[in-house]
């Protein structure tokens, strides 16, 4: 998990009430009991060969932008699941790619604006790390949960969309971001995913998981290269720059607010030599915290310290933003559907009103981690579970070695699918229940809405640091 869209950060009214769909056209409705064993039944339909999949992606892992291998996989698969139209290289990004599939119900529902969820499948992997993150586990469980919903609202005759989205780039290339911004998760009234973890939940997860803000930047410091011994009056220290301006970021974060993250590292290239004076040097940095109101106060601080290191080494400074992730801001009403089926499913698990099935619930799960879902939750009512790696060690936590071999193990497979159908049946109830849909989008409304204090704090990283790779929505 790790620039905001450039559609409306909280649009006005993002939601309209739509009327009620008409009742299901089977003799019986379904209850929760038979749309459970419906969602269990078709993710076990398909575990094996997702299981596979699973293991193709993560033989062969991908930064991001390059998830060629991992796009072929996941659309082979999506493009054989019956209803499902699949989209290639979709909305101009060469590894973004989607499946949708809309129920013959809904042509006969008699409203023009059919209930519609997304789920999300992430698929790059982390340098030198591989699938340290588990994305190879997160892709399967958005293409589990999309087809378990699809054959419900088919075997039921009930009326309903569901969108895939195949989301290139999460680690730090604002893959959901630049989808927003092409209108990807338009028409969307919910959306969810699911991420591996390793600690501080219950015993198989958390319901309702919280992230933190981060804005990403990089900085290149030019000066000039000249021999270490015969000319170093001729230089003009890159390497200087860089180890100034990380010792006055190091320096600052004493005086910084409870809760702010500043990490970052000093990169160079191959060819420096301990005889050559470094003409380059960069630093790739994030500034984390729980609100982007407390990332924008920080932001100029930390750019101070590099333009501080550029004057007083005299090297060029260039800085730009490499990714705005705004925080997870989980629905509530989403959270508890998610726990309805883990009491139902799991209960022999130690689940409890308070223990969901053995995943948390109930409360709202912090984690340090941040990720460009955050984002999409600033747009519509999202839900972004974490279930636990069962058979990993004390200490192996995502972005790390250990984890990375972790994710490729039959019990982790086995969780993930079990999560998805978590959010397979919280994302059925989206579908099938128009108060439901009220219930969600109200708490929405309250919880996000029109959040003046977050649009300022984007309007001002916007102008310190604008995000270069922005573009236009459509």
């Amino acid at each position: 998990m790790s620039s905001l869209c450039s559609p409306p950060l909280l649009p006005h009214a993002r939601f309209e009430l739509r009327d009620p769909m008409p009742p299901s056209s089977a003799a019986q409705p379904p209850d929760d009991r038979d749309l459970d064993r419906a969602i269990r039944d078709a993710i076990q339909h398909v575990a094996d060969e997702l299981q596979s999949a699973s293991l193709s992606i993560h033989g062969q892992p991908e930064l991001g932008w390059d998830e060629h291998h991992a796009h072929d996989v996941l659309t082979a698969f999506m493009e054989k699941q019956d209803g499902f139209s699949v989209t290639r290289h979709a909305y101009d990004l060469p590894t973004a790619w989607s499946a949708v599939f809309t129920s013959s119900a809904s042509s006969s529902s008699g409203n023009d604006q059919i209930p519609t969820v997304g789920f999300n499948s992430e698929m790059d992997a982390l340098k030198g790390l591989g699938h340290a993150c588990g994305h190879n586990l997160i892709s399967i469980a958005g293409c589990a949960a999309a087809v378990a919903v699809a054959r419900a609202l088919e075997q039921f005759q009930l009326p309903g969309r569901v969108v895939l989205l195949g989301t290139p780039a999460e680690e730090s290339g604002a893959g959901k971001v630049r989808l927003l911004e092409r209108g990807a998760y338009d028409g969307l009234d919910a959306c969810l995913m699911v991420h591996p973890g390793k600690s501080g939940a219950g015993r198989h997860g958390a319901a309702s998981v919280t992230t933190r803000c981060i804005l990403g930047m990089s900085a290149e410091y030019v000066g000039v290269s000249a021999h270490a011994g015969g000319a170093p009056e001729a230089a003009v220290n890159a390497l200087d720059a860089a180890v100034v301006a990380y010792s006055a970021i190091s320096v600052l974060r004493q005086q910084l607010p409870p809760g702010v993250v500043v990490h970052g590292v000093i990169g160079g290239s191959e060819h420096w030599s301990s005889n050559i004076i470094p003409g380059k040097a960069r630093l790739e940095y994030g500034i984390r915290s729980t609100s982007a109101a407390t990332v924008a106060s920080v932001l100029p601080r930390v750019l101070n310290c590099f333009e501080g290191a550029a004057t007083a080494s005299g090297c060029r400074l260039s800085i730009e933003r490499t990714h705005f992730y705004l925080d997870v801001r989980p629905s509530r009403p989403l959270a508890r559907a998610f726990d309805d089926f883990a009491q139902r499913e799991w209960p022999a698990d130690g689940g409890s009103s308070s223990d969901g099935g053995g995943y948390k619930v109930g409360q709202e799960q912090p984690t340090g981690a941040s990720t460009d879902f955050g984002n999409v939750s600033y747009r519509m009512p999202a839900l972004h579970p974490m279930f636990l790696i069962p058979d990993a060690k004390p200490g192996d936590h995502p972005h790390s070695d250990t984890f990375a071999d972790a994710t490729k193990l039959p019990s982790s497979h086995d969780a993930a699918l079990k999560a998805a159908s978590g959010i397979a049946s919280a994302g059925l109830r989206v579908l099938i229940s128009e108060e439901f849909r009220k219930e969600m989008r109200d708490a929405w409304e309250a919880d996000v809405g029109e959040d003046e204090e977050v649009k300022a704090a984007v309007r001002k990283i916007d102008e310190l640091l604008p995000d270069p790779r922005r573009t236009e929505p459509r």
